[in-house]
């Protein structure tokens, strides 16, 4: 798959010349660093054989380097201060190809990968070694998050794009979440109908209450039998009425039924589905911004499937209904009504981008403000600590005034439309009093039709003026429908193989083979990973903060999928394995201790929600958590408060722990699972975790490094990479990265000996 960018004519001329055919090309970025740092164009250029860089020089570019693929070893990107650099090996030194800035970086990263794939392959082929497969360039993530009509990049983990979303299928998707209840809707329908029906009797009775009783045309009636119609013509209006309201009690109550069923139903499927996204998808989001998405734009989209759609079909069937009584009274004056459709229709369409636009906005800051108001008070306490309370307040502010604003815009788009509907709209009821009132004064009608037309007209422009209107329900409906449709077209990352393997039970067998991840793919934090572990090891992971060690509990979690190479669990590729069997025989104990609302042996059963309390307290004891536990008033019914904050951090960790006891998993993860504790308090917990490690696989993360000395293996991570491993005295004897990091936690210690 070549990465050939639109090359400039003299430079493309110039290859051809040197290369004889443009075909031979695999490789032509732009680089927009001069080697000096400074803004600049160059042009690398990989041909099957060769690597080029050219600096364009007017209509004569200049060859400044050319080397032959062969030489090429270690190609790699260096990291600068806002860009990069790439490099090679060539003959023993250290070759700069070219420079770029960030904006470029994704793509080098594609090149450094093929480079290095074509200097393995020939490095494979001068052993005497098969290549299987020829090196091929890796396929760019960004092209695949394109929409492919307009180009423009996709929102994060979806495939739809908003700019070429079809507002028609989005509003057949919508009702498609009214298909399990179409009885109801058909029954709402029904009511719907039946009530528009009854509307129009009372006004069409006015007709002869006019040209019969009060104000007869021909034929005058003897003044007994006009009072006895009157009598009857004022009892339909009655019984009509009577029945109408009715209907409307019984249709206001399914409303309401289906209204907040279809609310549950879309919360459920919204929340089931962010359960099933990857750790990666809440990684690029802010979590205030996705509740959001759950509560209040869900409210949004079934307000307006059904009370919305409720109007709009009762006021479709009155305006239906009306226009064949009005053709029927006079057509004359009903094409006189529709003089001013044409313009409602035009300016409607006029309008429309606008209004939407405007409350997309909307939609967006109010996202913003509630991400910030989550973010806020979920760190109250650290606000609280540093007395930051108005800087907190300072932030808030203008995510507030952006939402009012965006809200203003919003509304006085809309107000300054609708009055300008309306006036065009109701411009027909003049009209038709001025050509009814000829045709009464000519005699052409009764002043009974007259009456009962303008009843039935002012009938018409209520429901004519809501459906201008539509188009705000529209734009508020379609733009909470595109964030939602944004999650539930999102697919996870991590995904279930088709032809997954059930494993009930792991034995704990763990290897690492050539493993390369990274968070953002361009910027690896493990690379090459190689690691055997048998079941029952205890392996310790050790490194500076950033070396990549909760990166490796990631992936054997698998929170992630590694961008290259395998993890094998008992000889299973990991991704073969279901999720749910995986995950179930893996306890873990993260650095950051988290705790549900609820009381202590709710937090505990979490693991296992079918425990009993004597399992409860079993796992409690192993964790050396039940002394302090029963200690307290409630006991194990004990509620933790806020993310566990009623409780100091030694106790927050070990019902952690008892949590994953209760577990009782056959691959064990302590992610500084000692870091908030005294040193009575880690002695006791390093004590239940030499019970607990017994007979299984067991990873370790800690900073104080004395705490690994029981550990089978200590596996020292730099820079993502294995440095080292051995046991402790191994490594102390060995004098490398480990021993310098046990010296210089010694020294530490110290300097804070000294400090008291």
């Amino acid at each position: 798959m070549p990465l050939n960018e639109s090359l400039p004519a003299p430079l493309e001329k110039a290859l051809g010349a040197t290369n004889g055919h443009s075909d031979d090309i695999i490789i032509a970025v732009a680089a927009d660093l001069t080697p000096q740092g400074s803004f600049g164009e160059e042009w690398l250029v990989v041909t099957k054989d060769r690597l080029l860089v050219y600096e364009p020089d007017g209509a004569r570019p200049t060859l400044r380097l050319d080397l032959r693929l062969a030489d090429l070893n270690s190609p790699a990107t260096d990291s600068l201060i806002g860009g990069g650099a790439l490099q090679a090996m060539v003959n023993g030194e250290t070759v700069e190809l070219v420079r770029y800035t960030n904006a470029r970086q994704r793509t080098f990263s594609r090149v450094v990968k093929y480079l290095a794939d074509v200097a393995a392959a020939h490095k494979a082929r001068a052993k005497g070694e098969e290549v299987k497969e020829e090196p091929r360039l890796a396929e760019d993530p960004d092209e695949q998050k394109r929409c492919p009509q307009c180009r423009l990049l996709l929102p994060d983990g979806t495939k739809a794009c908003p700019a070429c979303m079809n507002k028609g299928r989005v509003i057949v998707r919508l009702a498609g979440y009214l298909r399990p209840y179409w009885k109801q809707s058909a029954l709402l329908s029904a009511m719907l109908l039946l009530s528009t029906v009854l509307g129009l009797v009372s006004p069409y009775l006015n007709r002869p209450l006019m040209d019969v009783v009060l104000v007869p045309r021909s034929h005058v009636l003897p003044m007994s039998q006009r009072l006895t119609w009157l009598g009857f013509i004022l009892l339909g209006m009655l019984i009509a009425q009577m029945a109408g309201q009715a209907i409307n009690i019984g249709q206001g109550r399914v409303a309401a039924w289906l209204t907040h069923q279809l609310a549950h139903d879309l919360r459920m499927q919204l929340y089931r589905h962010l359960q099933l996204l990857s750790l990666r998808y809440f990684d690029k989001r802010q979590i205030g911004t996705v509740m959001t998405r759950v509560s209040q734009d869900t409210d949004s989209l079934q307000s307006v499937l059904t009370v919305a759609a409720q109007f709009f079909i009762a006021h479709v069937l009155t305006l239906i209904g009306i226009g064949i009584v009005l053709c029927v009274l006079n057509w004359h004056l009903f094409l006189v009504v529709l003089i001013p459709a044409p313009a409602v229709a035009f300016l409607s369409r006029l309008f429309w981008n606008k209004v939407a636009t405007a409350w997309q906005r909307w939609w967006h800051f109010r996202g913003r403000l509630n991400a910030v108001l989550n973010d806020t008070l979920s760190g109250v306490r650290v606000v609280k600590a540093f007395a930051q309370e108005e800087r907190e307040i300072s932030r808030f502010h203008p995510c507030s005034d952006e939402l009012a604003q965006a809200g203003i815009f919003a509304e006085q788009t809309w107000m300054t439309v609708f009055p300008i509907l309306s006036f065009v709209t109701t411009t027909g009821s003049l009209l038709v009093w001025y050509a009814g009132g000829r045709q009464l004064l000519a005699q052409r009608i009764s002043l009974g039709t007259l009456v009962t037309f303008i009843a039935y007209l002012a009938m018409f422009y209520g429901p004519l003026q809501f459906l201008n209107r539509i188009s705000e329900w529209l734009s508020r409906a379609l733009a909470s429908a595109e964030r939602v449709f944004e999650i539930l077209d999102s697919e996870p990352d991590v995904r279930e193989a088709e032809d997954a393997v059930p494993m009930p039970r792991i034995e704990g067998r763990v290897q690492f083979q050539d493993v390369t991840f990274g968070y953002d793919k361009h910027k690896p934090v493990l690379r090459n990973i190689n690691l055997d572990v048998t079941p029952g090891e205890m392996i310790g992971f050790v490194g500076h903060s950033g070396a990549g060690k909760s990166t490796m509990i990631n992936l054997i979690c698998r929170f992630y999928d590694a961008d290259e190479g395998q993890i094998l669990i008992d000889g299973l590729p990991i991704k073969k394995i279901p999720q749910q069997d995986l995950r179930s025989q893996i306890g873990v104990v993260l650095q950051d201790t988290f705790l549900f609302n609820g009381t202590i042996a709710e937090n505990i059963r979490y693991a296992k929600p079918g425990a009993t309390i004597e399992e409860i307290m079993a796992a409690a004891k192993a964790a050396n958590a039940h002394d302090f536990i029963v200690q307290k008033p409630d006991g194990y019914d004990t509620p933790v408060g806020e993310r566990g904050q009623s409780l100091s951090g030694g106790e927050r960790q070990r019902i952690a722990i008892a949590r994953a006891i209760l577990h009782n998993p056959r691959i064990l993860i302590l992610d500084e699972a000692t870091s908030a504790v005294d040193t009575d308090t880690e002695k006791q917990i390093q004590d239940a975790i030499t019970r607990l490690v017994k007979d299984r696989t067991t990873f370790a993360i800690a900073h104080r490094l004395s705490t690994l000395r029981n550990a089978h293996r200590l596996v020292v991570l730099k820079e993502g990479k294995v440095e080292e491993v051995g046991t402790h005295a191994e490594l102390l004897e060995k004098k490398g990265e480990f021993h310098r990091l046990v010296e210089m936690q010694q020294e530490m210690s110290r300097i804070r000996a000294v400090a008291r």
